[in-house]
């Protein structure tokens, strides 16, 4: 009798043969004997291909598995249709006690999925099969570390510092369920399940629709490397080289729901240290120092220690924001008073400023007092510039100004200020919640402030430039 090989279609005239072949053989069971007239020498596939057709009989090798590949591609049977209705040989290859080795079927049940029916020898019998080896029990994590050479002696010890770094890449991002190089469009996963009222069926795109999908993935690919190297100049910090003076943005929600979204936080310091430890000899982690503050006189400052330093960066921006200094401004914009502290080995001088002087100072002490809310404010640091030392001296300086109306309480009188626009026209700005002392205060409770001598020669105009008179050879 007869019989339809896989690789040529089944032309009209040999379906009625194939049908009569095919009448007795029930399609329930997956695993069956060939009907009386055929060899059981070789294994057969019945399937149906056509919509309210009869299943017929197709011969292959399928030792070889390509019959099985071949039936991967819809193109097989350019005049019928494959008719998904039942899966019946589950996924694995089938091997025979007196062969060698296994037969793969994975890919019939993956791209065939129709009601069909394997004939076979009495001593086939079946067995699962899966792939694994070394290669394929690695994780994500395990390969990017060996592409990337993250762990080693010269990483460890700090060599190979001018080469160009690898950054791991999300090889997800940009990926659509369903999309592939044939493609093929598959309703619900890339493509909308219904169309017109109808649902629609699997296609595929023609040859110019995909290579016009791929070249705008990779391009958008680019773009998005693009956007993440590219740093807008306003975002940057002190300068592009360092992590001073980059904003996080504000802190982290609290346990209570409170939120902080007035607030912004900035990078003063980022530093590495190093922890000699008996087992694991120099632990390197990560010390940072930053700065919160909502620019109405609420501010605060602490220091995050982790191994990565993005977890450096949440724990320091969390915690500043539980330990805020609130510090008093006159009319908003500069300091009650000038300030002059030591800290440890650091000196730092601050003086009072009308509106629209700006910020003249230290780049962190400008990053502080803008968190701050100070405008307007001139300092000098000399000794140690420590960062710490700076940071803690600028706070406990700011945080124990005294206002003019502590001022006035304190000495009975009246507070006034002097003002160039004003001349020797004194202006009141505090006075005495209680009554007003008559008496003039004691020269011992003038407090004595020792002059700089460098502000006395400026304001005597003895200070020149050391570019003054200053001669230059001929040209």
């Amino acid at each position: 009798m007869p019989i339809c090989r896989l690789s040529t279609p089944i032309s009209p005239p040999e379906r009625p043969r194939a049908k009569a072949l095919a009448s007795n053989i029930p399609s329930h069971d997956p695993f069956l004997s060939l009907p009386s007239g055929l060899p059981v020498s070789k294994p057969y596939v019945i399937c149906q291909l056509e919509e309210g057709g009869e299943p017929c009989v197709v011969e292959g090798e399928i030792s070889t598995g390509h019959i099985w590949s071949r039936q991967l591609y819809l193109n097989t049977f350019p005049t019928a249709s494959i008719l998904a209705l039942k899966t019946v040989l589950s996924n694995g290859p089938l091997s025979s006690p007196g062969t060698r080795g296994s037969r793969h079927f994975a890919s019939l049940t993956r791209a065939l999925q129709t009601q069909c029916c394997i004939s076979s020898p009495s001593n086939l019998m079946g067995q699962q099969y899966r792939s694994y080896s070394f290669f394929t029990k690695l994780t994500a994590d395990e390969l990017w570390k060996g592409a990337l050479a993250e762990t080693g002696a010269g990483a460890r010890k700090g060599r190979g510092k001018r080469t160009k770094k690898k950054r791991r890449k999300d090889l997800n991002r940009g990926q659509i369920i369903g999309e592939g190089r044939h493609g093929f469009l598959w309703p619900g996963l890339n493509v909308p399940l219904m169309r017109d009222g109808a649902v629609q069926t699997i296609a595929q795109r023609s040859k110019e629709d995909q290579e016009k999908i791929e070249a705008e993935m990779v391009q958008q690919r680019e773009e998005w490397d693009r956007k993440r190297k590219m740093k807008v100049k306003r975002e940057r910090g002190w300068s592009g080289n360092t992590w001073g003076g980059v904003s996080l943005g504000p802190p982290d929600p609290g346990p209570n729901g409170e939120t902080y979204d007035d607030f912004d936080t900035r990078i003063l310091e980022v530093r590495n240290v190093f922890n000699m430890t008996a087992k694991e000899g120099r632990k390197r982690s990560v010390r940072v120092l930053v700065a919160v503050g909502n620019g109405r006189g609420a501010a605060g400052f602490a220091i995050g220690k982790a191994t990565e330093r993005a977890d450096a960066f949440r724990k320091a921006k969390n915690r500043a924001v539980q330990y805020l200094h609130y510090v008093e401004r006159y009319e908003d914009h500069t300091i009650f008073h000038d300030i002059s502290l030591t800290f440890k080995r650091t000196h730092i001088k601050m003086k009072k400023k009308p509106r629209g002087y700006g910020l003249r100072c230290h780049r962190a002490i400008i990053t502080i007092c803008r968190l701050i809310g100070i405008k307007d404010m001139y300092a000098k640091v000399s000794g140690s510039v420590n960062m710490l030392n700076l940071t803690r001296g600028l706070f406990r300086g700011l945080s124990h100004q005294e206002t003019h109306q502590q001022l006035a309480d304190k000495k009975s009188l009246h507070v006034v200020e002097f003002r160039e626009e004003c001349g020797p026209l004194p202006i009141v700005v505090a006075s005495p919640t209680g009554a007003l002392r008559k008496d003039p205060e004691p020269e011992d409770d003038v407090p004595d402030i020792r002059l700089d001598w460098e502000e006395v020669r400026a304001a005597q105009g003895m200070k020149r430039s050391v570019w003054s008179n200053l001669k230059r050879g001929a040209t």
